[in-house]
C-alpha cells in the first residue's frame, strides 16, 4: 500500500487479529484478574477503546485529525469523479493549511456549512451550529435532468445526500448508524420539500 509504512500495517493487523497491547491483553496473558483498565482515562481498556472511545484530550485530538484527514482524502477523490459538481459541503478541516501539508487539495469552492439555498424554504433555517454531516451531494433526481450545477436544480428536482464518515467497530455499526440518523433527524425535517 503506498504511503503507508510497514509498521502502520503490522498495528492494523494486530487490531483486527486482537492482539494489539492493551491492559485487557496483558491481564490475559500475565494471567492477573482485575478490570483491564485504560492508563490515560480509566476506561475499559480494549483495541476499540483506544480507537475509537478513549477521552484523553490527546486521543481525542488524534482521532478528530484522523476523521477529518478521511474526509478530506474521500472528498478530493470524489471531486475529481462524476460526482464532483454535486459536492455542496465537506466538513474536513478549519485550516487549509493542515490540508496542504498533507498534499490534500480540496476542491475550492466547497464550503463548510450548508448553504441557505439548499433548503426549500428560506424560513426557519437552521442555525449553522445544529448537526453538519461530513458532506452534502445535491444532485438532479433521476430523469428529471441534467443540471451541472447544484443550484440550478429546481427544489423539487433535487436529490440530496448526505455523507458521514465514522470510526466503528465493523462488526456491529447498528448503534452508530442510529446515533446519527438521530443526529441529522432534524436537519432532515429541514430539507424536506412540503408544499411544491
Amino acid at each position: 500500500m503506498p504511503n503507508v509504512t510497514f509498521k502502520e500495517q503490522e498495528q492494523v493487523l494486530k487490531y483486527r487479529t486482537g492482539t494489539i497491547h492493551t491492559d485487557e491483553h496483558t491481564k490475559r496473558f500475565s494471567h492477573t484478574t482485575g478490570p483491564a483498565t485504560c492508563p490515560l482515562c480509566g476506561g475499559s481498556d480494549r483495541a476499540p477503546h483506544i480507537l475509537l472511545r478513549c477521552n484523553n484530550h490527546t486521543l481525542k485530538r488524534m482521532h478528530k485529525n484522523r476523521h477529518h484527514h478521511a474526509v478530506s482524502l474521500c472528498g478530493e477523490e470524489i471531486s475529481k469523479g462524476k460526482l464532483g459538481s454535486a459536492i455542496v459541503t465537506m466538513d474536513a478541516c478549519n485550516s487549509s493549511e493542515k490540508l496542504s501539508d498533507l498534499n490534500i487539495e480540496p476542491p475550492d469552492d466547497i464550503k463548510r456549512n450548508i448553504p441557505d439555498w439548499v433548503f426549500p424554504s428560506q424560513q426557519n433555517l437552521p442555525a449553522t451550529h445544529q448537526s453538519r454531516p461530513d458532506g452534502v451531494f445535491v444532485m438532479p433526481i433521476e430523469e428529471r435532468g441534467r443540471h451541472l450545477d447544484p443550484k440550478q436544480i429546481p427544489i423539487r428536482d433535487r436529490d440530496i445526500h448526505f455523507v458521514e464518515f465514522k470510526f466503528c467497530s465493523d462488526i456491529n455499526p447498528q448503534q452508530t448508524l442510529e446515533k446519527v440518523r438521530n443526529q441529522h433527524q432534524p436537519l432532515i425535517q429541514h430539507l424536506q420539500t412540503r408544499s411544491l
